[in-house]
């Protein structure tokens, strides 16, 4: 019975097809560019669990569980120890071997990670658009030199980083440009550590950028590095760039109380060097700049205060024109229209999936939260451009607890797509175009699995 209800490979890429192409029809953005397409997440910003090689099935780090087991292709078995995230995995290597295997390792990984196949495969699903996650180790000084080296985070002693030359990005943004494929640069960490969570760099460790002014003034250094690099780049490059986010979830998981006004007051900082390096620096062509991607997140503040935020921090004509409200959704964390296989733990049961009405009744959760995802701002804003830069086909934070049957996931797909477009979402990248190392997590984490292109 249950195949009654599976849809076939064709009919999935049919479905993608249909979201990169159609999601944002008449939108209120639909004179923009649109942002539709996929992120690149564990190519140059590292997240352990991307990389737990089917031993461990949690998406949300734990402070007492490495679950980063293996770095191929030069460890492709792992290091005899387990790793937390990128700066604890760099630290790790130097310690065991030397720096210049660190950089050997992690320059390998990034050199095969995203291939030529995969961008030719990204053209013909017509993925117009990545999001590319970078640490601030690609726009500090040493970034410039001729070859990455490894560097200390200036918090955490013991959280190492192998810098991201900045010709190597270059030649990466090209490599995109090449095949009609726009890039968004998305800063996912800062020095001393931004947020909760293995993105940050330094997990397990207590992140100290909002508490520290010399961090933050050099977070300032990062933003206005990522702005010059941007602006030295060839015009053709720079057409390519068409977002641009200056970090990823701040103050992720981190005391409201404390930190929500030191996070917004810096981030307005922040926010202030754009507009005056690219948005000011760049004449009277204001429609060509990157959009800001201004990514908020709910574990610190609240919506309404992110509205304030939004309208206390850009003019009407720059809300109008570049500034971007980018909201996170992630059923897997969303308690009340979640699923998973245990009875009573979820909204639903992944088995219900096995009859007609059961899936049905699926469908209708799923639609329900998806609606709720960017609702909150479209009915108490007057913020045009509102995108979700990560969404993802996972019902639970755990993968082996998570649905994983074609079913639920077409249903996932089909009702965040809908939801997307009917809600009028400037932009929506899928987390993340692949993780083969991820065992469990690739089901629902991985949109080229998803395609059925492969791991």
């Amino acid at each position: 019975a249950r195949q009654c209800y599976r849809r076939t490979m064709n009919g999935m890429k049919l479905q993608v097809l249909s979201l990169l192409i159609s999601l944002l029809a008449g939108s209120a953005a639909a004179d923009s560019v649109p942002h539709v397409g996929v992120n690149l997440g564990g190519w140059f910003l590292i997240e352990e669990w991307m990389f737990s090689f089917g031993q461990f099935d949690r998406v949300a780090e734990k402070s007492d569980l490495p679950q980063g087991v293996v770095m191929p292709p030069l460890l492709p078995d792992g290091m005899g120890e387990n790793w937390y995230g990128e700066g604890d995995l760099v630290n790790k290597i130097v310690a065991k071997y030397d720096e210049d295997f660190a950089v050997q390792v992690i320059e390998a990984h990034r050199q095969t990670y995203i291939t030529d196949e995969d961008i030719a495969a990204m053209k013909s699903a017509n993925i117009t658009n990545v999001r590319m996650p970078l640490g601030w180790w690609a726009f500090v000084e040493e970034s410039l030199k001729d070859a990455s080296e490894v560097i200390t985070d200036p918090a955490h002693s013991d959280m190492k980083f192998v810098t991201i030359t900045q010709e190597a990005l270059r030649t990466e943004i090209q490599r995109f440009k090449d095949e009609g494929i726009n890039v968004l640069l998305d800063i996912h960490a800062m020095p001393g550590g931004s947020s909760e969570g293995s993105y940050s760099g330094i997990f397990p460790s207590t992140p100290m950028f909002w508490d520290d002014e010399d961090l933050m003034d050099l977070g300032y250094s990062i933003i206005e590095s990522l702005c010059d690099f941007y602006l030295g780049l060839d015009k053709d490059l720079q057409d390519s760039v068409t977002g641009i986010t200056l970090l990823n979830e701040p103050a992720h998981n981190m005391d409201i109380d404390t930190y929500e006004s030191v996070m917004t007051n810096w981030l307005a900082g922040a926010i202030d060097i754009y507009r005056k390096k690219i948005v000011e620096g760049g004449g009277d062509d204001v429609e060509s700049v990157p959009k800001l991607f201004v990514n908020l997140i709910g574990t610190a503040m609240s919506d309404q205060n992110m509205l304030d935020f939004f309208h206390s921090t850009f003019s009407p004509e720059e809300l109008q024109n570049w500034a971007v409200l980018d909201i996170h959704h992630y059923f897997a964390w969303d308690g009340g229209h979640n699923g998973c296989y245990e009875e009573g733990s979820c909204s639903y049961q992944c088995s219900d999936s096995a009859t007609e009405e059961g899936l049905s009744a699926i469908q209708e959760i799923i639609k329900d939260g998806a609606a709720e995802s960017h609702k909150f701002f479209f009915d108490n804003g007057t913020i045009p451009l509102v995108s979700c830069s990560e969404y993802s086909l996972a019902t639970y934070d755990t993968s082996n607890d998570a649905c994983r049957g074609q079913g639920v996931l077409n249903a996932m797909f089909q009702g965040q797509k809908d939801s997307f477009r009917e809600q009028g979402l400037f932009g929506a990248f899928f987390w993340t175009w692949k993780m083969p190392y991820g065992g469990t997590h690739e089901d629902a984490w991985s949109l080229k699995k998803f395609l059925g292109l492969g791991s």
